[in-house]
């Protein structure tokens, strides 16, 4: 963001900057595999993201000027109730909150950075942690760091943020193989109502042999957004002598119920391009798209004065 004070006392639209990239080399790995005799494995995914200094144009100590997450996502979560919105309002005004911060790039990706609205956030969840007795306490493997924030903090060589997967093996039916079977323990999400919320897809893009050539869809399921992802055959390509098939990330993904009725189960009622994850997100306000609103309505680079 380079006009973030503009923005409020100029009521001028933001104007964004590119910076980039910066370059992570990841390493995955699975642990806690268990086999079922249902035909299925369980397990979870441990991630490592190493830097990649020579193929990125600057070190982590680079700055940039972003919106403030924890401060966005607190007002977004009360709205609609009055009580608690006089409340955020005056805690943030009380504390001096501010809706832009300027951090490192290694602070908001993996090192994460304090924030008064997560310090009291932590604070609260320490109190009803301390009214619960000891012994019936159970530590949540899924809970989410408080006590800082960043788009990956705590995630690396950690393999608490993707959750408990159990995938099918294929031993029974090969046409099978490599198709989720739950996530959490469960086969749909509370994030979407209907066919959108049911947990479908490759579990890690492992497909039944021959499948990628006899079909020109695939779907492979993202933790991280609660839906599966869909491609479409795109090109043959030759690689290393070895014909392999492209297949591209499909326009339908973000789109909303206008242009892909398919998707009104998402709930999107947004212009088209643009998917609103935030009940994937502990209701905190997120959404996902392209980059640079690839195939997006129009009003979304309408909102910039340049820089998308």
């Amino acid at each position: 963001m380079i006009n973030p004070s503009d923005l409020f006392h100029s009521h001028e639209k933001p104007i964004l900057e590119e910076r980039g990239p910066y370059t992570f080399r990841e390493v995955e790995k699975k642990a806690n595999l268990t086999w079922h005799e249902n035909g299925t494995i369980s397990y979870r995914r441990v991630k490592f993201w190493y830097f990649e200094r020579e193929m990125s144009v600057g070190p982590l100590t680079d700055m940039v000027t972003t919106i403030n997450v924890p401060v966005v996502g607190s007002a977004e979560f009360v709205r609609g109730d009055f009580f608690m919105e006089w409340g955020i309002s005056d805690m943030l005004s009380t504390i001096e909150a501010r809706i832009f911060v300027k951090r490192t790039i290694g602070e908001l990706l993996f090192d994460g950075y304090e924030d008064t609205v997560m310090d009291i956030g932590s604070s609260l969840d320490s109190d009803d942690d301390y009214f619960e007795e000891e012994d019936e306490v159970e530590k949540d493997p899924n809970k989410v760091p408080m006590d800082k924030f960043g788009w990956f903090y705590k995630r690396n060589g950690t393999s608490w943020s993707d959750g408990d997967l159990s995938m099918h093996t294929g031993v029974d039916d090969m046409s099978l193989l490599g198709k989720i079977a739950s996530w959490n323990k469960r086969t749909r999400t509370d994030a979407f109502p209907g066919d959108c919320g049911l947990v479908r897809g490759s579990s890690d893009g492992l497909f039944p042999p021959g499948l990628t050539s006899s079909t020109d869809s695939i779907s492979i399921y993202s933790t991280d957004l609660c839906r599966p992802l869909h491609f479409t055959r795109s090109t043959t390509q030759d690689v290393h002598g070895i014909p392999v098939q492209k297949f591209d990330l499909a326009a339908s993904n973000f789109a909303n119920s206008s242009v892909c009725a398919e998707n009104a189960c998402y709930n999107n009622n947004i212009p088209s391009g643009v998917q609103n994850v935030t009940k994937c997100k502990m209701d905190s306000p997120a959404f996902v798209s392209r980059p640079h609103f690839h195939l997006a309505d129009p009003f979304y680079k309408d909102q910039f004065q340049y820089g998308v």
